[in-house]
């Protein structure tokens, strides 16, 4: 009988851009503080709890982001978690790795990204703290992925 051991998984946190870290927290706050006046002065029990529920979602989205953004690479797939979504994707799939400095809206709070591609023409954009480590995890992994830029 063979045993086969399973490969362990890792984990990876988001590395976070100070700014980025600056905007959310100053959104959140300026929401706050416009509608938190209009809440306290609405008679409408409605119109409190909409405006209640606005601000909630203002300042938990944000740093719920900011505290729940992290990469995991399991034996077959990467999984991504930002804040309430997530992505699932097999390590079969991965085509190509390569470094990005793209605005583009992604599961990364830096703007020091790897861009992996997957699939038919899909992609997405990540930002671990441990860039090399978690290159170097895909490298292993990933051995039919084409590795670029690190």
């Amino acid at each position: 009988m063979t045993f086969v051991l399973p490969v362990p998984r890792a984990f990876f946190v988001s590395k976070v851009d100070a700014w980025i870290s600056g905007i959310a927290v100053a959104a959140g706050f300026t929401c706050l503080s416009i509608a938190a006046p209009m809440a306290l002065f609405s008679t409408s029990t409605a119109e409190m709890a909409v405006l209640a529920g606005i601000v909630l979602l203002t300042l938990v989205l944000p740093i719920w982001l900011l505290l729940d953004t992290n990469y995991t690479v399991t034996g077959e797939e990467l999984r991504i978690r930002s804040g309430p979504f997530r992505w699932r994707i097999a390590l079969s799939e991965v085509r190509e790795v390569s470094p990005s400095r793209s605005w583009m809206s992604s599961p990364a709070l830096s703007l020091d990204r790897i861009r992996v591609q997957y699939g038919i023409a899909r992609s997405v954009l990540v930002s671990p703290r441990e860039k090399q480590r978690f290159v170097d995890c895909l490298r292993e992994r990933c051995p039919a992925a084409h590795i670029t830029g690190f």
